[in-house]
């Protein structure tokens, strides 16, 4: 669902399937479900967390356990992949 030019504020914000275009979030906590892509494009974020849920947060604490108990195996698997993410493209904007 596309959204465009909406003002949110103090406000629980799912992100899965939604793109949001010049919106702007005051003291919003977004959540990522992990379920498909979103977009934020253009926004201003002010004073917002982001938090995970569902799959998401699985996978987080997936590369957490990886992270402390596979020694430095586990630590160099986790940084490259945070490398990786640092040096891919930035994906295309919709």
């Amino acid at each position: 669902m596309k959204i465009s030019k909406n003002q949110f504020s103090n406000e629980e914000v799912v992100l899965d399937f939604h793109e949001y275009e010049a919106c702007e979030f005051t003291n919003c906590r977004f959540v990522v479900l992990g379920y498909g892509p979103f977009v934020l494009k253009q926004c201003e974020v002010v004073n917002c967390e982001f938090t995970f849920a569902g799959p998401a947060a699985s996978t987080i604490q997936t590369m957490s356990t990886i992270y402390h108990s596979l020694g430095d195996q586990g630590k160099q698997l986790i940084e490259g992949t945070f490398a990786s993410i640092r040096n891919a493209p930035t994906p295309p904007q919709a």
